[in-house]
Formats: structure tokens, sequence, C-alpha cells
């Protein structure tokens, strides 16, 4: 396919699908789980720490496999590595409709939904993305990032399912629904443009500028040129030679540099308070005095209300620059800390919306952009992937430190109030930083 005879960038269409896919497995997966885990509670007495603790090793080992999916999708490409995560998804789900008892919820959680989502998720989709985009990085992670708002918003279809078919049929359900829009979606995915005769953000190759060439690294694994869309219009020769429009680190050039360590430490802080809020959330509202439904709206408006964060953020990137947005989310994550710490008045908690959900949005589009800013697109998927293993000790700590400060002190002031100082530390590590190399 030739890049000119299209109207809409081919990268705009792997947003697309990814889109999809992101806000189905946001529905029925990040958000959604919820529901399916009080419906198990009930039905089986299991404790309710004994089947978080498959909640928790799951997030333990999506993040250590990051590494490895990393290096699988810089080698072998995203497509192969989507559709297997799906199949291994779906066929996990539809087993847990048969489960009866904890030990074979564990087994099917974490070896095949776990892994299943991780192959399938943000390590190949971001890769993707940062690999087709440069310039307008920003808005095309705002956009996909606005896919996890989305699916909370379609929770209450999942909720709804569940009361009228059961939660065993909805898992079966999830199973199915995991294939249909998972399979399309990862055929859609192609690991790098300047395979099929095009540049990062639709560029012709006949604007090339004038930059350091990049090493191609690595295979395409299975997104070979014979497909329709896009196929490659390169000869042999051409597809030969690295292409000059982005360059990027290798992996140990990452691991020896300032940034990656800053970014991950400073992104382990973020996810340990997002963390914490998330799940936090409906028990300190509850413990103010208000009904169960009002901290649901709460928790709910959190989720909604982060989109204006996760399309604003993402385009504020492509304008201001990646470090000076990330700064000012992390800042008014910080302030938005504070004043949850000391609020006593229902004004204050919504005060405290308004301030976290857009500022946990744009981090959140923010996060795998300023990666792609400061390592290029080289070696992306397996830098990102190494950067998630150090962040996910973040995102499980703080759970458990929040709930440890309001079992000793009765209160979780003191939790926010550290929260809102890490913040700022991380905030200080981002600032610290020169500007972006591969922009």
């Amino acid at each position: 396919m030739q890049q000119g005879g299209r109207k809409v960038f081919y990268g705009w269409w792997i947003v697309l699908a990814a889109f999809l896919l992101l806000t189905f497995t946001s529905m029925t997966g990040a958000y959604g789980f919820s529901l399916f885990y009080k419906r198990l509670i009930d039905y089986f007495g299991w404790g309710r720490t004994a089947l978080a603790g498959a909640i928790s090793l799951s997030r333990l080992e999506a993040g250590f496999l990051g590494g490895i999916e990393g290096f699988l999708v810089d080698r072998f490409g995203p497509r192969i590595m989507i559709i297997v995560g799906v199949i291994f998804t779906s066929i996990g789900m539809v087993l847990l409709s048969f489960t009866n008892s904890l030990l074979a919820f564990y087994l099917i959680f974490i070896l095949l939904v776990t892994v299943g989502r991780s192959l399938s998720s943000m390590i190949a989709i971001d890769t993707t993305v940062a690999n087709w985009f440069i310039q307008r990085r920003g808005t095309a992670f705002g956009l996909l990032r606005s896919a996890v708002a989305v699916g909370a918003a379609g929770v209450i279809v999942v909720a709804w399912f569940i009361d009228v078919f059961g939660w065993r049929m909805a898992f079966v359900a999830t199973g199915i629904g995991t294939l249909l829009v998972g399979i399309p979606a990862g055929l859609v995915m192609r690991h790098r443009p300047e395979q099929y005769g095009m540049l990062p953000d639709g560029g012709p190759r006949e604007q090339r500028r004038s930059r350091p060439q990049e090493v191609s690294g690595g295979s395409d694994g299975g997104d070979g040129s014979s497909d329709a869309a896009p196929a490659a219009v390169e000869s042999a020769d051409a597809r030969a030679q690295p292409p000059d429009e982005d360059i990027g680190m290798t992996v140990m050039e990452a691991l020896r540099s300032r940034p990656f360590w800053a970014l991950s430490f400073g992104f382990a802080i973020r996810l340990m308070v997002t963390g914490a809020a998330t799940l936090h959330a409906i028990p300190l509202v509850e413990d103010m005095g208000h009904s169960r439904a009002t901290a649901a709206a709460v928790l709910g408006s959190m989720g909604m209300v982060s989109i204006v964060g996760r399309l604003g953020g993402g385009f504020l990137n492509d304008i201001l620059g990646t470090k000076t947005v990330n700064v000012a989310s992390v800042c008014t994550l910080a302030l938005s800390c504070l004043i949850i710490a000391y609020a006593q008045e229902l004004w204050q908690v919504w005060l405290f919306v308004a301030l976290y959900a857009p500022s946990y949005g744009c981090s959140a589009a923010t996060m795998p952009a300023i990666k792609g800013d400061y390592f290029g697109r080289r070696s992306f998927g397996s830098i990102l992937g190494l950067s998630g293993m150090v962040q996910v000790c973040g995102s499980m700590l703080g759970p458990v430190y929040a709930a440890f400060v309001f079992e000793t002190t009765g209160s979780y002031r003191l939790a926010f109030l550290s929260f809102a100082v890490l913040l700022l530390i991380a905030a200080a590590l981002f600032v610290s930083l020169r500007r972006p190399r591969y922009r």
C-alpha cells in the first residue's frame, strides 16, 4: 500500500484497534473484575484476603513478565504476541466458569488469564504505538489511555449481565468477547511503519529529515509483508536499509542512563499513590459517614473524569512536551492528596476528585509517551518492560501501606500526607531530567 494512497495514516487504525481492545479489557478486567470478586466471595464464602491474594500475585506476575514480554515484542512484533495473549485469556475466562475451589481459581487466573492479558495489553500495544508515532505520540497515547475510562463506564453492562445470567455465564461471555474483540485487533497491529513503506506520523519517504539512522532491531515475526493492509512496497534492498527517521537506545544504554531510573522510580511512586487511592476510595468515603452509593459514585467519577486528563494530557504532551506535562500532573496529584488527607465534608471529597482524576489521567497518558521521548524506538518494548518491573513494586506497596496506616492510626491521613511528599520527590526526579533526545 502506498502511503500517499491513504487519507488516514495507518498508525491511527492501530490506535483505534488498540482502543477497542483496551476498552473491553478495562470493562471486564481492570474495573469489571471487582464485580466478579464480590460474587465469588458471596457464592463460595471465600475470605476477601484469600481471594485478593490472587489479584496481588497477578500484579506481581504481570510486572515481572513485562521484562520478558518487551524483548519478545521487539523480536517478534506485536501481532503474534497479542493473538497468543488473547487466546490464553479467552481459555482462562471460560475455565473460570467451571471453578469450584480457591486453588483452581488461583491456577487458572495466574497461569492463563494473567499471562494472556499481559501478553495482549500494555507492553505490546504501547510499543506498537510508540513505533508508529513521534511528533504525535502524545496525542496517540492520550486517545489510547482514554479507553480505560470508557471501559470503566461499561462496567454497568457487566454488572447487568452478571445479575441476569450469573457469574459463571458472565465468565464464558467474557472469554468469547475477548476472542471477538482481541483477534481482529491483533490482526491490525504492525511492528514498525518503515517495514511497510511509511514513516512515523505518516510522513512520506521523500521527506526524510537528516537524522541519525536507527537500527531496526529484530524481525516482525509473523507481521510479514504479504498482508493486504498495509502491504509492503519496499524492495528487499530498501527494506534492508535501516530507517533514518528515528533512533533509540539499546537496552544496556538505557539501563546505564539516568532517565531510566528517574522515570522508573518516579512512576513507581505515582503508581503507589494511584493504586492506593483506587482501592481505598470507597472505604475512605464510607468512613466519613456517607452511603455506599455515594462512595461508588466517587470511585466511578475518578475513572470517568480522568478521561479529561487522558485526552487533554495527550494533546498537551505534543504542544508543551512530555516533561513539562508530567511534572505538572504529578504536582497536582500531590495537591489532591493534601486535600483528601484533611477532607471532612463531601464537597472536599469532590474537590479531591476534580484535581486527582484529570491529573491521574494525564500522567497515565504521559507515562509511555515520555519514555518514547527519552529512549526512542530501537528497543522500546524491552526498555518499557524492564521499567515496569521497577514500577510494579510501587503498585503493590501502595494499597498495603495505606491499609497498614489505617489499621495502625484509624485514619488514612498519614498515608496521603506521605503520598504527597513522595509525589513531590517524583516531581523532583522528573525536573532533574534533561531535554528528551528522541523527540
